[in-house]
């Protein structure tokens, strides 16, 4: 999948997730404490949102390693 089409989909994940934050444009180094409300439970809450756009699942080693945009385009095959 290309990169555009992921980041795409991630930032579609990050308005789902976080409604009350205002995402730009360039998602890339976002990371935790990057918006509003984005802590442990908040990620929690994305990485479940990125499974399902993404329809994949990831394993509980892969959930703890997940802590920015970059950690998540690493991770998605």
């Amino acid at each position: 999948m290309e990169k555009k089409i992921k980041l795409e989909k991630i930032k579609k994940a990050l308005k789902k997730t976080f409604p009350s934050s205002k995402i730009n444009k360039n998602i890339i180094n976002l990371k935790i404490g990057s918006l509003k409300k984005w802590d442990s439970l908040g990620n929690l809450d994305l990485i479940l949102e990125i499974e399902k756009e993404f329809n994949l699942k990831f394993d509980s080693n892969t959930f703890s390693k997940i802590k920015s945009i970059q950690d998540i385009l690493r991770e998605i095959k």
